[in-house]
């Protein structure tokens, strides 16, 4: 298993390297198996929705959506920069660490914002293909299949933008996206209250390798006090699950 780690290891600087899952050993057995590696206490940010859906809120603020889908593309595009697709980016594979609670710093280029992106059980290395190589196979697991691979096209790095999208779909609504084709033109099921989202996942599932979305300069005022109320929630939901 260790040689899981080793493009990675390779290829990231070092400072980046904890954005992405790693692996310390496997043990495998006929009915199951334990992978260890480093530890995030705080859930994922599936939990991180469900939380909201408890809450007055019911969704999540859209400054921390807006926050959180920053730190995503970043950590992509950092993971494509190396020529490795994820394909199974979603909510429950971003992990919150220690990190999360005690970053204090929203610029875009930080790094220790805490999110981890894990599960890199179906992640191709395209430095073991031709520049340029697309795949036509189909992801069996119904909601995760891309555009592309809807319309019977090639695919390669747009599997993980489609994933991008449903991630911060999940947050924006507390539910799954689902999309259609009209006229040639791929939507969500979603209803946007704003131009920026509507362009957003336009771009992400019509046109997702020309994606340069700058969300930050939205609501970065108010980050600070409701990354607060997430701490403090993320700890309420933590103690609780241990009584």
């Amino acid at each position: 298993m260790e040689d899981l780690d080793k493009p990675l290891d390779a290829r990231l600087p070092p400072t980046a390297r904890h954005l992405f899952g790693s692996l310390r050993s496997a043990h495998l057995f006929n009915n199951g198996s334990v992978l260890i590696g480093e530890i995030h206490n705080y859930g994922t940010l599936l939990n991180a929705v469900n939380i909201f859906k408890t809450l007055s809120d019911k969704v999540m603020p859209q400054p921390l959506v807006i926050y959180f889908t920053v730190c995503i593309l970043r950590m992509v595009e950092t993971l494509h920069g190396v020529r490795i697709i994820h394909a199974d980016v979603k909510p429950d594979n971003f992990l919150l660490g220690e990190r999360f609670l005690e970053n204090k710093c929203f610029e875009a280029e930080n790094v220790d914002h805490g999110l981890a992106l894990v599960d890199l059980g179906q992640s191709i290395d395209m430095e073991l293909f031709p520049q340029g190589t697309a795949f036509t196979s189909r992801c069996l697991t119904s909601g995760f299949q891309c555009t592309e691979m809807l319309s019977g096209k090639p695919w390669n790095y747009q599997t993980d933008y489609f994933g991008i999208a449903g991630t911060v779909h999940c947050m924006l609504f507390g539910t799954y996206m689902q999309v259609m084709n009209e006229d040639g033109v791929w939507k969500t099921n979603g209803i946007f209250r704003s131009d920026m989202w509507q362009d957003f996942f336009h771009t992400l599932l019509n046109s997702p390798l020309e994606a340069d979305v700058r969300l930050q300069q939205n609501y970065s005022n108010k980050l600070p006090s409701l990354k607060s109320r997430l701490v403090v929630l993320l700890l309420e939901s933590r103690k609780a699950a241990r009584r």
